[in-house]
């Protein structure tokens, strides 16, 4: 069987400016990885007056970094990805966990580089929740780090002690320790299984040896646990019982 090369995907908030991105993007290694998502928060259009008349600046900063990556390497594949904050972050995370895993296997990179605290927020999220599902869609999460705010000579002269204004997580932390068999049963409840009978038949329709089988008390345990952990939570209709995802599941 032809073993799968790993990619490198680095994922790079921006915001309005282009130039912590740039230094986020040298920091992660020689061209920037295989795979670059480029992080930015709706509106794309400032409202008039904000910004005097520079009413496209989030655009252009993305611009301005697709020609950075391209004079590095044009063969690297850039993924622009516009979060609307009214969407939540939950959901937010949610599509960037989405977009990663279809480049899958891979090492991620996640650097909070610029952009509204929110951003920030939601590429925190997104690295705690790719540590906790990471080792069962082939994810490693490398490093995650900050950057000082923005680019003016002001915070630079602020922070000369902190090197390249770039500050290091030293550990990334799990949302939620998963077994891999939690996580089964969860990625099917999202998938449209609510009932355990569902859930059981689905883990069970490529099971040919009795043995190798799940029964349905590990099933109905594994949904247990899952509620004790918050993952999830339920409903009963009749004689049987509905399960959902919880926003942090």
């Amino acid at each position: 069987m032809e073993k799968l090369s790993v990619r490198k995907c680095v994922v790079v908030s921006v915001g309005l400016y282009p130039g912590n991105a740039k230094h986020a993007l040298a920091r992660a290694g020689p061209v920037g990885g295989d795979v670059v998502f480029l992080v930015n928060s709706e509106p794309r259009i400032v409202p008039e007056g904000i910004l005097r008349g520079r009413r496209e600046q989030p655009i252009q900063a993305m611009e301005a970094l697709h020609k950075f990556i391209n004079e590095l390497d044009s063969e690297v594949n850039v993924v622009d990805v516009w979060l609307d904050p009214k969407d939540g972050i939950a959901t937010s995370v949610a599509r960037l966990r989405s977009l990663i895993e279809t480049y899958v296997p891979c090492r991620v990179i996640i650097s909070m580089a610029g952009g509204f605290r929110w951003l920030s927020a939601a590429l925190m999220f997104l690295a705690l929740a790719l540590a906790s599902v990471g080792p069962y869609v082939g994810v490693v999460v490398d490093s995650v780090f900050a950057m000082l705010e923005e680019e003016s000579p002001s915070v630079r002269a602020l922070f000369r002690s902190v090197e390249e204004r770039v500050v290091p997580w030293p550990v990334v932390p799990r949302l939620a320790s998963l077994t891999y068999d939690e996580y089964r049963v969860l990625k099917l409840i999202g998938l449209g299984r609510h009932r355990a009978k569902d859930i059981h038949g689905e883990l069970n329709r490529d099971c040919k040896k009795p043995g190798g089988c799940i029964s349905m008390a590990t099933v109905q345990r594994t949904l247990v646990k899952l509620i004790k952990k918050g993952l999830i939570g339920y409903e009963k209709r009749g004689r049987a019982h509905y399960y959902e995802l919880t926003p942090l599941a």
